[in-house]
């Protein structure tokens, strides 16, 4: 029964999403080509997560601290791995500063954003082992700067609500994932809706808009859609003990493991001085390093072809 009711819940939700992006979807997909959707994202609490602050000779456009809790869904793309069909809970962020001043025209507020826009959806949880590459956690990241024209915030002058909408070629947009290939897209584009604008969009200090905050939805479209990358590499552990001059275990030393593709992992060694990691993607090669405030060990590299459980470090003399 609550299997079911939670069922109805999120269909009603996607339906309401979807009405409310039609208009925004529509307005990039004539100016770009025919482009298809493939994935969407919509606020988990609906609360104002998105915020312009006025700086008078600049503004800032980002979200929340810790960013927004949305629900994310992948569309339109064939094969895609069980883990990432359906919903998929996760943070978004997105960060940029403009020094281009806003304008208005017939009643209609314009800040436009000059410098590189990131945008970046992150699962809660790691996907499986095995689906996907680095951490599977980006879901999808999207950087836009001006190209032809710079996009820009727009919304009626003491109104609730506006848009964001960039588009190929007059933009330049790039996406990446850690599931997703986007090498042969063409035209890419992406547009997000704001809802209970507050305070109502105006102008502020230096002519920029004034400080704000929002909710928000969005979606992204490409032509042709991206590629599922399908199954990767299986995850591998890597394990191994930090030794002191006179061959005991150092405990409480920093290791830390970079890879090629994805965040450095970093952990301490036990009492007696065994670190490990797990859940690392393989077919890799990592640098292993050790930071100690009382002796100087020298990085390593490894190529994880298998799990690795014999790296050993010892002092530099």
């Amino acid at each position: 029964m609550k299997s079911s009711l939670r069922k109805s819940f999120f269909d009603r939700i996607l339906r309401s999403f979807a009405l409310s992006l039609a208009l925004v979807a529509a307005s990039f997909s004539s100016a770009a080509g025919q482009t298809t959707t493939f994935a969407q994202f919509f606020e988990q609490l609906g609360t104002q997560d998105f915020g312009f602050i006025n700086n008078t000779t600049s503004g800032n456009f980002n979200t929340v601290p810790g960013g927004s809790p949305v629900f994310f869904l992948y569309s339109n793309i064939v094969g895609l791995d069980p883990s990432l069909q359906g919903i998929q809970s996760a943070r978004l962020y997105i960060t940029t500063t403009t020094t281009a001043p806003g304008f208005s025209s017939s009643g209609t507020v314009s800040q436009p954003l000059n410098q590189t826009v990131t945008v970046q959806i992150l699962r809660d949880t790691p996907a499986p082992p095995g689906v996907g590459g680095g951490s599977r956690t980006n879901l999808l990241t999207a950087i836009f700067t001006p190209a032809g024209q710079t996009p820009a915030i727009v919304g009626a002058d003491g109104g609730n609500s506006g848009t964001l909408s960039v588009t190929t070629p007059d933009h330049t947009v790039t996406f990446t994932s850690h599931f997703l290939s986007f090498a042969s897209t063409t035209a890419r584009n992406l547009a997000f809706s704001f809802s209970s604008v507050s305070p109502s969009f105006a102008l502020g200090g230096g002519s920029f808009l004034q400080t704000l905050s929002a909710a928000g939805s969005g979606t992204f479209a490409s032509n042709p859609v991206p590629v599922y990358i399908g199954p990767t590499a299986a995850a591998v552990s890597v394990a191994g003990r930090v030794a002191r001059p006179n061959g005991l275990g150092l405990a409480n030393a920093e290791v830390t493991l970079r890879q090629q593709d994805g965040p450095a992992l970093v952990t301490s060694t036990d009492a007696e001085g065994n670190f490990r990691f797990d859940g690392v993607a393989g077919s890799q090669s990592v640098v292993l390093s050790v930071r100690s405030k009382r002796y100087s060990y020298s990085p390593q590299l490894v190529t994880l072809n298998d799990s690795a459980f014999d790296i050993s470090f010892t002092p530099n003399q």
